[in-house]
Order: C-alpha cells, then sequence, then structure tokens
C-alpha cells in the first residue's frame, strides 16, 4: 500500500500501482488471518517472531501505525527473552481465545452484536458470513472447525478479495466492494474485540499489541480504498472509518 493512501493522490493509482498495493495488502490480511486461526507453531514463530525473522508487519508504520508497530516489537522482544517462547504465546492464545467471554476475547463477531462479549455465539453476524459465502461459493476449509464469523474468516476473505480484484480494470468498482466488506465484516466489531483484549491481560503483549495493530490498519484501509472508490467516480461516498 501506498504511504500516502490516504492522500488526495490516491485515486490517481495506476493499474500497476493498484496491483502493488493489491498484492501488499492481500499478504497482510492473511498474515493476520493466519495469526487469529490457531495459535503460532513452531515453524512460524521462527520465520517471523524470532530474532532476524520476517517481520510482515514493519510497512505499516509508513501508514502512520508507529506506535503500534513499536507496540509488538516491545512485546515481541520481552516473550523473547523466555526460555520458552512459542508455549508462551499459545498459553495467552487459549487464555484469551478460547475460554469463556467473560474472561477472554471471543474472536467472533456474534460475541459483540450485545453491549460486550456476552452475546450468543452463531448470531446474525454469523448467518450472514455463511451468506456472503454462499454467494460466492466459497466454503470455509474442513479442517477449520469454527464458525463462520471468527476473525480469521472474514480477514482471509479479505486477502483472496484483494488478491483477485488485484488485475480489474474497473479499480473504483473494486475498491468500493472491498471497502463495503470491510465495514460491515470486520470494523462493525473489531474495535469491541479490541477492547477487550486489552482488557483480558494476558502475561504477555503480544496478542493485545497485535489486535490494535489490525485495527489499525483496517481503519487505514478502510479510508485507502474510500478514497479511491470516492475520487475515481466509485459508488462509495464520505467513507470514514468507524470507531470505538
Amino acid at each position: 500500500m501506498e504511504t500516502n493512501a490516504q492522500a488526495a493522490g490516491a485515486a490517481a493509482l495506476s493499474p500497476a500501482e493498484w496491483r502493488f498495493a493489491s498484492t501488499r495488502r492481500a499478504g497482510l490480511y492473511a498474515w493476520f488471518s493466519r495469526l487469529y486461526a490457531q495459535e503460532v507453531s513452531e515453524n512460524l514463530y521462527r520465520s517471523h517472531f524470532a530474532d532476524g525473522g520476517f517481520a510482515p508487519f514493519a510497512g505499516l508504520a509508513e501508514l502512520g501505525l508507529d506506535a503500534e508497530v513499536q507496540r509488538l516489537d516491545a512485546a515481541l522482544a520481552a516473550l523473547r527473552a523466555e526460555q520458552l517462547p512459542r508455549l508462551e504465546l499459545a498459553a495467552d492464545y487459549a487464555q484469551l481465545f478460547l475460554l469463556d467471554g467473560k474472561t477472554s476475547a471471543l474472536p467472533y463477531a456474534s460475541a459483540y452484536e450485545g453491549k460486550d462479549a456476552g452475546s450468543p455465539l452463531y448470531g446474525a453476524a454469523e448467518a450472514r458470513m455463511r451468506g456472503f459465502l454462499a454467494e460466492r461459493n466459497l466454503a470455509i476449509q474442513a479442517d477449520f472447525r469454527e464458525p463462520a464469523d471468527h476473525l480469521a474468516v472474514p480477514l482471509a476473505l479479505l486477502a483472496e478479495l484483494a488478491e483477485k480484484d488485484a488485475t480489474r480494470d474497473d479499480i473504483a468498482q473494486a475498491a468500493a466492494a472491498q471497502a463495503g466488506f470491510l465495514r460491515t465484516a470486520v470494523l462493525d466489531w473489531l474495535p469491541h474485540f479490541v477492547a477487550r483484549c486489552q482488557q483480558a491481560r494476558p502475561r504477555f503483549d503480544v496478542y493485545p499489541a497485535l489486535a490494535a495493530l489490525l485495527l489499525g490498519f483496517a481503519r487505514a484501509d478502510l479510508l485507502f480504498l474510500g478514497d479511491l472508490a470516492c475520487e475515481e467516480g466509485g459508488i462509495t461516498q464520505n467513507v470514514e472509518a468507524p470507531r470505538a
């Protein structure tokens, strides 16, 4: 994504620039999705989180997310000081995402349709996501045994949409459609999930910091897509990132 994606010149993207931005966005959404879909594997920890590993999130500082990136860097540094860092991270994953909604941060949109994380699962949000998947002849992988409104699912879909739309000529329409999905499937409830991550207080700050970074990225991406949709004549108007 361009560093000045929210500037007035965002609409001047060439097809090549749109492809480049789409590829970067797809990679980031896929990375976030993978981290929420399951606990970090040994291989993923060594490749992305250990000293000298590849950090896909590093470039997000260019979007004005310096504080969020630095927070995640600091959290990972503290984790690396442990004797068994990956197991510590797995314990935090279980505490945050696999317990009840009163003490954890459930990663399901349905859990936040009420005032907090106490709403029943398999609610209207889950039904909407299943409908979205069915309309596009998509299906959740058989080995992913979670409701359709699990955070990993819309993030994976955003990665797929960005990848598929990268070669489209109608950039404005593609951006408008992606912006609409990002808002309704993710940003309508993500701030509440992020707040719960901060309140749950796992031993390490990795997952709360990751959630804050995801929210910052998603809001920046919505503005980026909204600029393209509006200024190139798309159907989306006055796109603003929702706030908690």
